[in-house]
């Protein structure tokens, strides 16, 4: 098996590529296989809970994942993984840096990882740059830079767990490459190691050595430039991801040969939504009647009622006990920028858009595409939903019960959740915002995503990865033990 995942690529994009012909190994693959442009990811769409999703199988709520940032009730204060370099160093890169690297899989996560699962079926994984990579083997921290750091021993851990082949750049290595230290891949700015050349670079070499039956290449840069140039760039950074591709692909032999020896599957995490000129950020320092903490340290202290952690095209909202949530929410559905609360009451989740508010769970009610029924109260119109003969239809919110189910069951998802406007986005805890593109909302303009699978059915749900993928490996051991 080899899982490629291309961060941030929006569906509309890579087609338009593969229509132009700037994407020829993607297109082999979808005409090799099944292409899915319309398959869907968590809510919130933002990358740490989109990977644990892939990695898992499991939506925010059940991985443990929801975000790039949330407020622990436990340690009271804001916990960060990692985003905008301004959120970086206003948080502390050190701290952002143990978060990422060491608390997320270690702490955080909640449900196993597909090589931990893996592994307990005999099956050896590979990983490179993905950032959920818990698994059963130890991997030792490699940069002598880091090392001096361990001394102190306050946030840095000397190893990590992850497969039994983990690449991380300069960081983890499970062997000498070569494509490492400063004469590695990507040049002078080179992210310790952390980038896409080296990627498709150890990517090639588990391929051409037949390194481990599962794979996991990542490659992160279509992300950060939809960010910062928009999706115009993003396409003409497609036809270099596609030369990535193929470069893994004529490692093993060529793309025919690859498809022979391999199942392959190709996917996005998220999408993006391009950002307004103007007007796009909505700055939730100031909700009326309360007092709100924004930022690294926000926490309830001296009158705080409500902590707010943005996480781009949603936001999490923390609410003191005794806070009057149905003022909170209509203060902040009228403001321009903001489509939609949500919020757990009583076993049910609730919706508000506008006047309209539309109460769910899952029950007796019409079933969705996915197979799942709900209990429906109220306007349905709240998430465009449309119910015809006991079937239910989404409209501009792709999977949204089940999306919204899987986040707000999850403390760390908060009393409160917004979901942007489309062209709008709630920005980092750092106050910044990223001026082109974003993405975490429940519309489909970021919340769709593409799969193109080979050798194996093609996913609908990013959380239906992981266990599409234990099928294939589980099936084929048994298919071997009969023979």
């Amino acid at each position: 098996m080899l899982l490629l995942v291309l961060d941030g690529i929006k569906p509309d994009v890579l087609r338009a590529a593969i229509r132009e012909g700037e994407a020829p190994n993607l297109a082999a693959l979808a005409v090799a296989g099944e292409a899915v442009w319309n398959a869907v990811s968590v809510f919130p769409s933002i990358t740490p809970a989109a990977t644990a999703a892939i990695a898992t199988g499991e939506a925010p709520a059940w991985s443990g994942i929801v975000g790039h940032a949330w407020y622990d009730a436990v340690e009271r204060r804001v916990v960060v993984y990692g985003a905008m370099t301004e959120t970086v160093i206003s948080t502390g890169p050190i701290k952002v840096f143990h978060n990422n690297v060491w608390r997320m899989n270690r702490d955080d996560l909640h449900a196993a990882t597909l090589f931990e699962s893996l592994h307990d079926h005999g099956v050896d994984g590979a990983c490179v740059n993905f950032p959920i990579r818990r698994g059963p083997h130890t991997h030792p921290v490699r940069m002598k830079t880091i090392e001096s750091y361990l001394k102190s021993g306050r946030y840095l851990g000397a190893s990590v767990e992850g497969p039994k082949e983990y690449y991380m750049g300069d960081l983890f290595y499970s062997r000498q490459t070569g494509f490492s230290g400063r004469k590695g891949s990507g040049g002078l700015r080179r992210s310790v190691g952390i980038n896409d050349e080296y990627a498709a670079r150890i990517g090639a070499m588990l391929v051409k050595e037949k390194v481990a039956p599962f794979n996991l290449v990542y490659f992160f840069k279509g992300d950060s430039i939809a960010h910062h140039k928009g999706l115009e760039a993003q396409r003409r950074y497609v036809a270099q991801a596609d030369g990535y591709v193929g470069r893994i692909f004529e490692a093993g032999g060529g793309v025919g040969r690859v498809l022979e020896d391999y199942a392959v599957l190709a996917l996005s995490d998220h999408g993006h939504d391009p950002l307004l000129p103007r007007g796009r950020y909505v700055d939730l320092r100031r909700i009326r009647g309360e007092k709100v903490a924004l930022g690294a340290k926000a926490r309830f202290s001296n009158g705080t009622t409500v902590v707010a952690v943005p996480n781009g095209r949603s936001a999490l909202l923390y609410l003191r006990d005794g806070v009057d949530r149905e003022a909170v929410v209509e203060t902040l559905v009228l403001r321009r920028g903001v489509d939609l609360a949500a919020w757990l009451d009583g076993g049910w989740g609730v919706v508000r858009r506008i006047s309209r508010e539309v109460r769910f769970r899952p029950g007796d009610g019409p079933r969705d595409a996915f197979g799942r029924s709900w209990e429906l109260e109220g306007d349905p119109r709240a998430l465009d939903l449309r119910i015809k003969d006991d079937a239910l239809r989404y409209g501009d919110y792709p999977d949204a019960l089940e999306r919204l189910w899987g986040c707000l069951y999850s403390t760390r998802c908060g009393d409160v959740i917004l979901s942007a406007s489309p062209g709008h986005t709630f920005g980092e805890i750092s106050g910044g915002f990223h001026t082109a593109s974003d993405h975490g909302s429940l519309h489909a303009s970021d919340s769709e995503v593409f799969m193109l699978a080979s050798g194996m059915p093609a996913p609908r749900r990013i959380t239906d990865v992981a266990p599409t993928l234990l099928r294939h490996f589980v099936a084929e051991s048994v298919e071997k033990h009969v023979v």
